[in-house]
């Protein structure tokens, strides 16, 4: 009889692990569907700013003038996340909670686990739908969403058990 698998590692939640995480998972192509927020902005606040110049009426009021010109500022910082994705990503994780903790992954038969203090995610084997091995990780497909498992800490026996899970 067979010893069930088992694998443990610790890892720090830092920089370079999600910078890692970001460069597998995310594409790096700006498309034109990514300015849809972009553009509902700064139409809203063209179109309070056209309503507060029409006439005498209830929403020509100097406070609505301004909300026109908040509109207009968020399509601006929301343009400067898209063409700055990488760094507006990565600068949300590294001011997050779970930036810079510990974590622990543990891998076996039933699936994978990854604890840290704020953070505990469970995949079991049977949620996944797809595993596709890259030169770095592994990208995890389930039903409704995908986790990056990185090669980083992982000793040959846990990279090949994974693999006979693909």
């Amino acid at each position: 009889m067979t010893k069930p698998f088992s694998f443990n590692h610790e890892f720090t939640l830092d920089k370079s692990y999600f910078a890692e995480t970001y460069d597998a998972s995310i594409d790096p192509q700006i498309k034109g569907k990514d300015f849809i927020k972009t553009a509902i902005f700064a139409v809203i606040g063209f179109g309070i700013l056209l309503s507060t110049n029409l006439g005498n009426h209830e929403l020509a009021h100097k406070n609505t003038y301004y909300l026109g010109y908040f509109f207009i500022g968020l399509s601006v910082v929301e343009a400067l996340s898209i063409k700055f994705k990488r760094t507006w990503w990565l600068w949300r994780q590294m001011m997050s909670k779970a930036a810079n903790n510990n974590a622990s992954l543990t891998l076996n038969e039933q699936g994978i686990l990854i604890e840290s203090v704020y953070v505990n995610q469970t995949t079991l084997w049977t949620d996944v739908y797809r595993i596709s091995e890259m030169d770095t990780g592994f990208m995890i497909t389930l039903a409704n969403s995908k986790s990056y498992l990185s090669k980083r800490g992982l000793s040959e026996e846990a990279i090949a058990f994974i693999r006979t899970k693909i």
